[in-house]
């Protein structure tokens, strides 16, 4: 099982400041002001939201993301609701929402129940690996010793292919893409899906 909190500490995501591309091209889409960050990590697209107006209820299962993201929130100057809690049990109401965004985070238990919390026309953003990122990374290792030593992600918190728009097939799809996309030394095999609540 993975130690978020200790990634977290050891810096795994410093640097990771800025709001995912995905958000910063579509975000215009959402409707109404409410929106739920699922498994928002250091808040960074949250912060992001909330500095274009929308009122923002981050969901963090790390102690230490948490406050990472209250600092970066304050000193940012614009207020997001954070809530401890873990998305396998999720606290939020249904219809309560415009929006819900999920960046990076995977449980096929509580799948079926994120489109519960979004009203009539409200947006889902959604954004996550494929399987096909292990053999990514694998493919990019510069060295065999570096092959030799790669660490596979656990499949069971990645995408078959085509399987995260079968999740949705009741919204009105605005966006899909799957694709094997470069930045700096870092290659990802990943779905990303915008759809409309009928």
């Amino acid at each position: 099982m993975v130690d978020w909190d200790k990634k977290y500490r050891n810096g795994y995501y410093d640097g990771a400041t800025e709001p995912h591309d995905l958000l910063q091209k579509f975000w215009q889409v959402i409707p109404g002001k409410k929106v739920i960050d699922v498994a928002m990590g250091n808040g960074r697209d949250s912060i992001f939201l909330a500095k274009k107006g929308f009122c923002v209820y981050g969901l963090e299962k790390s102690m230490e993301a948490i406050r990472i993201a209250k600092e970066t929130t304050e000193s940012a100057g614009h207020p997001i609701s954070i809530i401890h809690g873990d998305a396998a049990t999720m606290p939020f109401k249904d219809n309560s929402a415009d929006c819900v965004i999920v960046f990076y985070f995977l449980l096929r238990d509580i799948m079926r129940d994120i489109p519960d919390m979004l009203r009539k026309g409200g947006i889902l953003i959604y954004e996550t690996f494929l399987k096909r990122q292990n053999e990514v990374e694998i493919y990019t290792a510069n060295t065999a010793s570096e092959r030799g030593r790669h660490h596979q992600r656990n499949p069971d918190y990645l995408l078959e292919d085509g399987e995260l728009i079968s999740f949705f097939r009741d919204f009105q799809l605005l966006f899909y893409e799957e694709t094997i996309s470069a930045s700096m030394n870092n290659r990802r095999a990943t779905a990303k899906f915008i759809g409309r609540k009928r």
